[in-house]
């Protein structure tokens, strides 16, 4: 995708989505009920997308991996 807006339109029409980690675009998606793949970037910002993936994973949302 080219940068947009909102991916409210794609995430509606969505079977699964698979996106990086972070917290909104995994809370905008939890919200639409749609399934989950999460990859992370275990370099960003003291790898906050593995906590919030293996926290999410546990809870039974998610599933995750890493490039």
């Amino acid at each position: 995708f080219r940068f947009k807006d909102s991916l409210a339109a794609e995430l509606q029409s969505a079977d699964l989505v698979i996106s990086h980690a972070g917290a909104g675009s995994c809370l905008e998606t939890l919200e639409k009920g749609k399934p989950l793949i999460v990859v992370i970037n275990d370099k960003l910002m003291d790898n906050h997308q593995l906590e919030l993936a293996k926290q999410l994973h546990r809870d039974g949302y998610v599933l995750y991996c890493n490039c």
